[in-house]
């Protein structure tokens, strides 16, 4: 039978709090927050009691990841990938440095942020096609051109592109879908990314 590792209290009270920083908000604390938490102020000593606990078997780490530290006994859960370069019409790859990481956690870390999944092909005029993940943010406002998730005259919500005119509201898409007008607009959220699996 495997026993549990035995820690001393401050790895206990550093675990405790991974622990819930991963369950509860869904990622882990960084270097910094860790060192804030207890009042360590070298970033060395957050990493020895890191280390200690990943020497245990109770985290796993990954190297050169901010937020990547998980529960060794969960799946882990990544917000960042390695970005290799820039592709441009001239020049097939524009290298950046090694290590270089586009992190995707902001749109996960935000609590207003949901999701839906456009069906149809109503807004690819607007880059918006079937199957894609429309990422909003909570909002009551939004700005002419925005893509939004609305209610019109109390009816089910539509995703549509906001116009905005003289006393009007109109909310578009593309080709041959008829725009819907009315005062009585009431936005629900709008459009802050598209995530797109092919």
């Amino acid at each position: 039978m495997k026993h549990a590792p035995i820690l001393t209290h401050r790895q206990a009270e550093i675990f405790d709090f991974l622990k819930e920083k991963i369950l509860v908000r869904g990622y882990g604390p960084t270097v910094r927050e860790i060192g804030n938490e207890f009042g360590i102020r070298s970033p060395n000593g957050v990493m020895c009691h890191l280390k200690a606990l990943e020497k245990k078997g109770l985290i796993v780490r990954e190297p050169n990841m901010a937020r990547a530290i998980q529960l060794a006994n969960q799946k882990i859960s990544r917000s960042a990938l390695a970005s290799v370069g820039r592709l441009t019409g001239t020049n097939p790859l524009d290298a950046l440095d090694s290590g270089a990481q586009l992190d995707f956690a902001p749109l996960f870390e935000n609590s207003e942020n949901f999701s839906v999944t456009a069906t149809g092909d109503f807004l690819a005029d607007f880059h918006v096609i079937d199957g894609d993940t429309v990422v909003l943010t909570r909002s009551k406002t939004a700005r002419d051109g925005d893509i939004v998730l609305a209610l019109a005259d109390g009816t089910l919500p539509v995703l549509r592109v906001y116009r905005k005119a003289a006393n009007q509201i109109r909310l578009e898409a593309s080709g041959k879908t008829k725009p819907i007008t009315s005062k009585d607009i009431q936005i629900l959220g709008k459009a802050v990314a598209v995530i797109r699996k092919f």
